[in-house]
């Protein structure tokens, strides 16, 4: 009874050896635990007892080692378990049955029946029952689910990143989908400074003559401008100045300057919009010469007047006050008119943003009662085209109209103030515009009359006293040669252009253009027309006139006379009438009454400043023997390099998505370096949102950092070199798995990196040498130079030949510079004079 036990015991261990062993080599297959429980039973006689001894052949010809159906399957298609190649799954099997069926003795079939039965010889003892071990056990290997054709494209544990070669043709462009909202924004970096110092200009030439005296300094006020803030005016301009000095040589030298300044007068009450009248004047110049007589300090005193008045429009009352000149209200009106077009679009657009609108160019004719008003509107359209590209085209639409206004003639001053009330516009198609545009124009209509107000306690008004008026007639008589011969001369128009007066004491100085248009018919009976300008002069006597006061000119040109004197020979005689009024500004009180209605401008305050300029010139160099030269800056040259690529991952979302809402990408951590001379390695995370739809109907987020990086080659790149490098967001394309829960990505990046080489450094070039005798050959070049405020690209000329007397040597060198229009925009060599030197002649300084 106990060999039994034991031997069962022993039994049991082996096939739990043989169990193990089996898993080891096959992990995924498990045994039939109901098929070994079952020879279990019946080997132990079904309660777990010892088997029967009549059962205990049957039971050894029975148990074998069998294949499951699967397996079976499998091997018959010649395919590899859990996705194995066909090679690994033979080399699996023999692992496996080395394992499970250690080498055996060949041993006859006929005694496999007399207890042989195995993979080793056994002898049965006499007494007790034979126990054999099975030389086969049943297994059944549980299935494996075969996965998607679609799970090696949504791995979320794989990252790709390719090049993408667009001038290889076999990547396919990353397509966009229209319907998902893409924010996309790069990054820039830029590692290494430069900073090129260039030399100050030095301008070699004979020794400097030192002033002997400043004879006299004269200036006047120039390019005076006044802007009108709150409660106070802002006034600019230039003094510009006239030295006059004497040198050693006891020669009068000249040279001008110009000296900026800026200040600002407190006017309590002026509103912007408001009108500044400012009066410059200069009341004091005051100048040192220092003792070494290379400079000149100067101190000037200036005043300035500044007056604020704002257009009003008041009846006065007639009284016994000064004659003034009154600008009378005749009428006035406004008119609003529907300026609408069609506009074709450059592009197609998918929507207008917005169209902005001014009035430019207005031009008036006055006709009995009636106004004509034409000009142009003046447009910038900004619209969106099919690529979400902002775009912007220009249009410029005209317009006229015409406003009634009784008693208005020719000759009357008008004031026109147009504005655009409001622009309307509708999208027909991708490519046609509909515009209307309202259009509001007010004309005021004024005439100069003389009258005497009353003067009292009423608002204050700056107005024009009449000092005198004087008038003149004068004949201008022409003969012109007409361009082609002549059978009659049709007509001739003329009017009255660039007229200019002067008031001297007691006298107006008038001068002119007649401007006259010729209409005739030639031999041919074709009609021709030449125009021709005449000038004239004329004076006025005005008694009381005098210099500095105001005066008004009236011209008209009374009548044309002509005779065609030959076929070619035209005799002209024009008679101008002028009047000519001259005041005086004055501000005054005045009544308000219903006499009629004027156009005046009431005085909203005044204010006067004084401020010294103060200003150390140095006396500038006798131009006897001068060489002027230019300090050329060449460019640093530019390196670059592009490069583009696909990264491609797979996002796994917290729940399944049916559609891809928006996606929001930037990037970030950008850094760069250059590995080796030519190439660029540049890092940086990309930072990406995804809103996505899940299966409820929920827009819900997820998150991701890709990291990333791309290597760029830039031929002439190195270490040393100063680069910036953009990685831009080119596109961002998804694709759901088809259960919604992984997201494939495509992202489209691209990189350029651009350096900056060091530049050459800066030469010298003679652009001019003056002298007695002194001859030269220049050729004119476009070149960056050295000027006081930058590098600037000018042209110039260069000297490439010097001769004359006094000339000690000349330095010459050929450089790189652009000559203008010789065909070839690139710099050339070309040899030029660097530098001119002189012999020294001493000076005589002889003081007075």
């Amino acid at each position: 009874m106990e060999f039994d036990d034991n031997l069962e015991k022993e039994k049991q261990a082996l096939a739990d050896q043989e169990e193990d062993k089996l898993t080891v080599t096959e992990p995924a297959a498990t045994p039939n635990k109901k098929k070994t429980a079952r020879r279990k039973k019946k080997a132990t006689g079904g309660d777990g007892s010892k088997p029967a001894s009549g059962e205990e052949s049957k039971i050894e010809k029975k148990v074998q080692l069998e294949h499951t159906q699967e397996q079976l399957e499998k091997e018959e298609s010649n395919q590899a378990w859990f996705g194995e190649s066909k090679d690994e799954q033979t080399a699996n099997e023999g692992e496996t049955n080395n394992v499970l069926l250690p080498e055996s003795t060949d041993i006859p079939q006929g005694e496999a029946g007399d207890g042989l039965s195995g993979s080793f010889p056994f002898v049965p003892e006499e007494e007790g029952p034979t126990w054999v071990k099975p030389d086969r056990v049943q297994v059944q290997v549980k299935a494996k689910e075969t996965p998607p054709l679609w799970t090696d494209d949504f791995n979320p544990q794989v990252t790709r990143i390719r090049v993408n070669n667009r001038q290889s043709g076999f990547d396919p462009e990353v397509q966009r989908d229209p319907r998902i909202v893409q924010r996309l924004q790069g990054a820039e970096v830029t590692v290494g400074e430069r900073a090129a110092r260039v030399a100050p200009v030095v301008r070699p030439t004979q020794l400097p003559a030192p002033a002997l005296k400043v004879r006299n300094i004269t200036g006047e006020v120039r390019n005076v401008t006044a802007e009108v803030i709150k409660d106070k005016v802002i006034v600019q301009g230039i003094v510009h100045k006239q030295i006059f000095f004497v040198t050693f040589d006891n020669i009068v030298r000249h040279f001008a300057e110009d000296v900026p300044f800026s200040t600002f007068i407190e006017i309590p009450g002026a509103e912007p919009g408001m009108n500044a009248q400012v009066h410059p004047r200069i009341e004091k110049i005051l100048f040192h010469l220092t003792d070494d007589g290379l400079f000149v300090r100067q101190k000037i005193i200036l005043e300035i007047f500044v007056k604020v008045t704002q257009f009003t429009q008041v009846g006065l009352e007639l009284g016994t006050g000064p004659l003034l000149l009154l600008p009378r209200v005749v009428g006035e009106g406004t008119k609003q008119e529907l300026v609408e077009n069609i506009l074709t679009l450059a592009v197609p657009a998918l929507k207008v943003d917005e169209i902005r609108g001014e009035i430019r160019n207005i031009e008036t004719e006055v006709i009995p009662d009636k106004v004509v008003v034409q000009g142009i509107i003046h447009k910038q359209i900004f619209f969106v085209d099919l690529d979400n590209n902002a775009r912007h085209q220009a249009e410029e639409v005209p317009f006229s109209l015409f406003l009634d206004l009784p008693g208005v003639t020719p000759g009357v001053d008008l004031q026109v103030h147009p504005r655009i009330e409001g622009i309307f516009f509708e999208l027909l198609s991708p490519t046609e515009l509909r515009q209307k545009v309202v259009v509001e124009v007010f004309v005021k209509a004024t005439e100069n009359i003389q009258e005497r107000v009353a003067i009292g306690t009423g608002p204050l008004f700056k107005v024009q006293q009449v000092i005198g008026e004087g008038e003149q007639q004068v004949l201008n008589e022409t003969v012109l040669t007409l361009e082609r011969p002549a059978i009659k001369v049709r007509e001739i128009f003329g009017e009255i252009r660039n007229v200019v007066a002067e008031v001297i004491p007691d006298k107006v100085i008038i001068q002119g253009v007649i401007h006259k248009q010729i209409f005739y018919i030639g031999e041919d009976n074709i009609e021709y027309h030449q125009a021709e300008d005449r000038r004239f002069s004329l004076f006025i006597d005005v008694p009381g006139a005098a210099p500095g006061l105001n005066v008004t000119v009236r011209p008209r040109i009374e009548t044309i006379l002509f005779n065609l004197e030959a076929e070619t020979v035209l005799r002209q005689k024009v008679i101008v009438f002028i009047n000519a009024i001259v005041t005086e500004t004055i501000q005054v009180p005045l009544v308000t009454g219903d006499f009629s209605l004027f156009k005046l401008e009431q005085v909203i305050g005044e204010g006067l400043r004084q401020i010294l300029v103060e200003r150390r010139e140095r006396i500038p160099v006798v131009p006897v023997r001068n060489v002027v030269v230019e300090i050329v800056v060449p460019p640093a040259g530019i390196v670059t390099g592009r490069q583009q690529i696909i990264v491609e991952n797979v996002v796994e979302l917290p729940q399944p998505a049916v559609k891809i809402k928006e996606v929001q990408g930037e990037i970030g951590d950008l850094r760069a370096r250059v590995i080796f001379d030519g190439a660029v390695l540049i890092d940086g995370i990309i930072n990406k949102q995804v809103f996505f739809v899940g299966e409820d109907g929920v827009v819900r987020s997820v998150s991701e950092r890709i990291p990333f990086s791309i290597l760029v080659n830039v031929p002439g790149i190195t270490p040393e070199t100063p680069f910036t490098v953009s990685v831009e967001i080119e596109n961002i394309s998804f694709t759901l798995s088809p259960d919604g829960r992984f997201l494939r990505q495509i992202i489209v990046l691209n990189a350029e990196v651009t350096g900056e080489t060091p530049a050459p450094e800066p030469f010298q070039v003679v652009t001019s040498v003056t002298g007695p005798g002194i001859v030269t050959e220049t050729v004119l070049v476009r070149a960056p130079i050295q000027t006081p405020t930058g590098v600037e690209v000018r042209e110039f000329p260069v000297v490439t030949n010097v001769t004359g007397p006094g000339i000690e040597s000349v330095e010459r060198a050929v450089v790189l510079l652009d000559v203008v229009n010789d065909g070839n925009p690139n710099p050339v060599p070309i040899e030029v004079v660097t530098d001119v030197i002189f012999t020294v002649t001493p000076l005589q300084t002889i003081r007075v």
